[in-house]
């Protein structure tokens, strides 16, 4: 196909224009990836427990449930989800494997 120069000028601003809006969009996703990444951000131990917890009662697991699974009493999983420094990390780590959570450090 042969273009004059007007066309092919048109059709280079048409796909700049569109490379502009795909820049735009991928950069507006990134924002609001880094903002639901900065809500999950945990500050205290507590909120660890609480979110396990969370996802515990997502799932509909109930603690004997849970204590089968991993091999952890039902006493130390509610430990667990009132204050997470109380148990051992490998506990934490067990139940958190458990309930599908991923535990990973941002830096």
């Amino acid at each position: 196909m042969n273009y004059d120069n007007a066309t092919l000028a048109a059709k280079l601003h048409t796909m700049s224009e569109l490379l502009s809006d795909v820049k735009k969009a991928v950069a507006l996703r990134a924002q609001e990836s880094d903002l639901a990444l900065a809500e999950q951000i945990i500050t205290e131990p507590a909120q660890l427990g609480q979110q396990l917890n969370q996802r515990r009662k997502e799932l509909d697991i109930d603690l004997a449930t849970l204590e089968l699974q991993t091999g952890v009493s039902a006493s130390t999983l509610k430990r667990l989800f009132k204050d997470p420094d109380q148990v051992k990390f490998g506990t934490v780590f067990r139940v958190a494997e458990a309930l599908g959570v991923k535990l990973c450090a941002v830096v």
